[in-house]
């Protein structure tokens, strides 16, 4: 077990002599080995500043010579005054300690394209500038101009000392990224799996966009407010979660067709939450009419779906790593769980999963591959239309089933014919389940998208995790 103790003394060396890269460089090689709870200690939150404070101030006291002057400077080092200015002072010191550190914890990471930016980092310590934040924002957003980022200059703040501390320590994002992106002991995508999970938390608790839908006693103004509040999130969280382009992304679906196996990539969007791209059914609203007095709002599951067509969420994608669990929209559309009482419901989804992923075929450039698509959707929406005595060619189906904008114009009792289930196989959902995963971004057997796209998810986590600490105030 590590003796945290003993790297307290480098701590305070470092923080004396900031502008020292051996030193600090040196003093980063020993701490990446340290586990998150060493991290914390070594590092820790303003209110266990104040415990070792009074720890230190213990055993000056009982080292001092004279028990008579140990008494004499008693009462002014127990200070409610002299703790916080020397907790603020630690905290202060500490984080400008950790940015410095930042400078080679993202050196390590952009280790992969070392002979591409090595001169960024040679040059910034060179002219003496390494440890400032602006020089770091400077760096990572020449780097991420090679990254596809949706947005130019992401890094445009990244001073540790400005980051806020209402639901999480001032510093725990810090800790969390040195600990997730450059602990030896953490591969690549599990370390990327573990800041997923804490950025999570941080989007949970600092910005949360679904309105309080259970509490059943509102007032007319709390609702509004809520409702208002939720509103302003979701439009935070679309300007933080502003996504990258994969315009790489490589997918096979033919079985034994080697000429589309290896050739078929599509361009996608990614993001890190589902929720960035919400939309509701209707917008969320209180129903004051109802003896229960709550806030109504449902999201559109049409609308996630669709958005599945041409983006990979990382924090779903973790979901499929951590749960062996399903692509959100493919779950939705294939589970026999759902709800009786929204059965109307789940299957006139099925209905518009399969126009618009339609639609999205349309759309596709690979013609080659957009055929053979084609005509496996169309097999399917043929067996599924067949159920309501359509004998129009498949074609022409599509007309008479969607109106110009793609709602769905079939009546309830024609609606519970088109139940998959009583319709198709269990080798034939097995296959029909397949098919829309792999058009809902989530089949793809070539290559493991987190490793391909570590430095770029690595660099887009870290500029998300940061900024939602600065709003956590």
């Amino acid at each position: 077990m590590t003796d945290i103790k003993s790297f307290f003394k480098e701590k305070e060396l470092c923080i004396k002599d900031l502008n020292n890269h051996k030193l600090v460089r040196e003093f980063y090689k020993k701490i990446r080995k340290l586990s998150l709870n060493e991290l914390e200690e070594l590092f820790p939150a303003p209110f266990e500043i104040i415990a070792q404070n009074i720890f230190d101030y213990t055993n000056e006291i009982l080292s001092e010579p004279g028990i008579n002057t140990a008494l004499n400077i008693s009462l002014s080092m127990f200070s409610i005054e002299n703790i916080n200015r020397c907790k603020d002072e630690s905290l202060f010191n500490d984080l400008r300690l950790l940015q410095a550190l930042f400078f080679f914890l993202i050196e390590e990471i952009c280790d992969v394209e070392k002979t591409k930016y090595s001169n960024l980092f040679d040059s910034a310590i060179s002219d003496g500038g390494w440890n400032s934040p602006e020089k770091q924002a400077y760096i990572l957003n020449i780097i991420s101009s090679d990254m596809n980022f949706n947005i130019t200059s992401p890094f445009s703040a990244i001073d540790f000392t400005a980051l806020g501390s209402r639901h999480f320590k001032v510093n725990e994002s810090l800790l969390r990224l040195f600990f997730n992106f450059n602990h030896p002991a953490l591969y690549a995508k599990e370390g990327i799996v573990n800041e997923l999970n804490f950025i999570r938390e941080q989007q949970k608790n600092i910005l949360p966009v679904f309105p309080n839908t259970k509490k059943t006693n509102y007032k007319s103004s709390a609702a509004n407010k809520e409702i208002k509040l939720k509103s302003e999130n979701l439009k935070i969280l679309r300007s933080l979660d502003y996504g990258f382009k994969d315009d790489a992304y490589i997918q096979s679906f033919f079985a034994g067709t080697e000429d589309l196996k290896n050739s078929f990539q599509r361009p996608i969007e990614c993001k890190c939450f589902q929720e960035t791209e919400l939309q509701w059914e209707h917008e969320p609203y209180f129903d004051k009419r109802s003896w229960r007095r709550k806030i109504i709002a449902r999201k559109s599951d049409r609308a996630a779906n669709k958005t599945a067509l041409r983006n990979k969420f990382l924090y779903s994608e973790r979901n499929m790593l951590t749960h062996v669990s399903e692509n959100f929209a493919v779950f939705k559309l294939f589970s026999r769980e759902y709800n009786n009482n929204e059965k109307k419901f789940w299957e006139e989804l099925i209905l518009d999963s399969i126009y618009d992923v339609h639609d999205y075929l349309l759309s596709m450039e690979a013609k080659n591959v957009q055929k053979k698509l084609m005509r496996i959707l169309n097999h399917y929406f043929k067996k599924i239309t067949d159920a309501l005595e359509m004998i129009q060619p498949v074609e022409e189906r599509w007309n008479l089933l969607f109106d110009e904008n793609g709602e769905l114009n079939l009546e309830p009792d024609d609606l519970r014919k088109t139940n998959i289930f009583n319709i198709l196989s269990d080798d034939e959902l097995t296959h029909f389940k397949r098919f829309m995963s792999f058009m809902y971004c989530s089949e793809n057997d070539d290559n493991d998208f987190f490793e391909r796209n570590q430095l770029r998810i690595q660099l887009y986590l870290i500029c998300l995790s940061l900024n939602l600490s600065k709003l956590d105030k």
